[in-house]
């Protein structure tokens, strides 16, 4: 029998913990491979703690439609960029010429969670940006994420303000299941 997620407030408890691991580390006094992966890895947690809390649904309609500025780049050349012998990305993407874009939230989170290329890039000893393009983006765009931006993301969701403390439903033929129209939060 699969479970369901009964109360999200510890979802957001253990989310806010990730989200304050990730500010701590953010800035680093000596880069190591290990660093960058361990940060990664911590922004992918976040971001399938995040789509997992949409998904059920547990998060209010002010929550669900907070979006997120980006970069993107479009994919140029007919050239698939691959895992192996794929070059990198400015050889497969127009990095000269970004477009300003606003994701949804589980846009974002689907970026990193199926992510195919993901690096981040620093200044002055901080992860500020990282671009990432997911298994299903490949062949269209790379996006550029601010870190700050991300956390700021994340940050709506692991706010107890974010939770679910009425709803409208109605049925759905095609699905056979009740889906949530309206949620609303405290106030």
């Amino acid at each position: 029998m699969a479970a369901a997620m009964i109360e999200s407030r510890y979802w957001r408890t253990e989310l806010r913990a990730d989200l304050a691991w990730l500010k701590k580390h953010r800035a680093y006094r000596r880069w190591s491979e290990k660093q960058q992966v361990l940060f990664e890895r911590k922004l992918m947690l976040a971001a399938f703690q995040v789509r997992s809390l949409l998904e059920r649904p547990k998060v209010n309609d002010q929550a669900r439609s907070t979006g997120m500025s980006a970069l993107r780049y479009k994919k140029i050349g007919s050239r698939p960029f691959t895992a192996t012998g794929s070059g990198w990305p400015n050889e497969r993407f127009d990095m000269e010429h970004p477009e300003s874009v606003v994701l949804s939230a589980l846009d974002v989170c689907n970026q990193l969670i199926h992510y195919y290329w993901m690096e981040t890039w620093s200044e002055d000893r901080s992860f500020v940006s990282m671009l990432v393009f997911s298994d299903y983006k490949r062949h269209k765009w790379a996006y550029e994420f601010r870190i700050e931006d991300l956390l700021e993301l994340f940050q709506v969701f692991g706010d107890d303000s974010s939770a679910i403390v009425g709803a409208e439903s109605r049925w759905d033929e095609e699905k056979q299941d009740f889906v949530v129209v309206k949620s609303w939060g405290a106030g």
